[in-house]
């Protein structure tokens, strides 16, 4: 087993946001978490990295505790992490931003260019100078060369054209055969059916749903009525 959390309880302070999450990832193998705004799902990342307040629970990776580590010790652990935004350097060059964060063992900067051929052509071009779709690229190809076991993606998909993100689904896919485990976070369904290997819904901090695709295609209608519509005031 390789990406482990039981009984996960944190938030902001004294302010509680993931009330019990538990969830296990395999080696390999590819999770997705979807959910409303305001679930809890970009600080269930925040948390695994070390960013929020844990109040109990564990996290393991391959057996190795990690929630009392600091974040730079949970990166050298395994841990990569894509948030939400990006956070590029914009001023440094593609070849730049991949150099901060490269460390033995990651992917090569040829083995980045090979999996992401639109970063090959824009090497010396900067941050700024990027689309969204080669920025959210460079974001993961940067978290690569680091060396993680574990990806934790914070909707990857957000704002992309379809093109670009069936590109992404490709490179998802091509991590998990690699052996890189990925926790992903997302609003686009379809992607998420895609790539992963099993979905959770979560709602105000807590999982309340967890299928395979086959079964969450299956009855996808019911859980995006039930868990996921956007409620609308009474009188609207």
């Amino acid at each position: 087993m390789s990406l482990r959390v039981q009984d996960l309880v944190a938030g902001y302070g004294a302010t509680v946001v993931l009330d019990g999450i538990s969830l296990e990832v395999a080696r390999g193998g590819a999770l997705a978490i979807l959910g409303r705004n305001g679930a809890g799902k970009t600080s269930l990342l925040r948390t695994l990295m070390g960013y929020t307040t844990r109040q109990r629970g564990s996290i393991t990776l391959d057996g190795q505790p990690l929630e009392s580590l600091p974040v730079h010790q949970r990166v050298r652990a395994g841990l990569g992490y894509v948030p939400q935004g990006r956070d590029i350097f914009p001023s440094l060059s593609v070849q730049e931003n991949l150099a901060v964060g490269l460390r033995p063992g990651g992917l090569s900067l040829d083995a980045v260019y090979a999996l992401f051929p639109s970063l090959a052509a824009r090497r010396a071009s900067t941050g700024n100078r990027l689309s969204g779709g080669e920025q959210q690229m460079l974001a993961i190809a940067r978290a690569l060369v680091s060396d993680p076991r574990v990806l934790l993606l914070d909707e990857p998909s957000q704002g992309l054209a379809p093109l670009v993100v069936r590109e992404l689904a490709n490179v998802i896919r091509t991590m998990c055969e690699a052996g890189v485990t990925i926790l992903l976070i997302e609003q686009n369904m379809k992607l998420a059916e895609t790539v992963a290997h099993e979905l959770h819904v979560m709602v105000k901090g807590r999982i309340v749903f967890a299928a395979a695709p086959a079964e969450f295609r299956a009855r996808e209608d019911e859980i995006r009525a039930r868990y996921l519509a956007v409620s609308q005031p009474a009188g609207a």
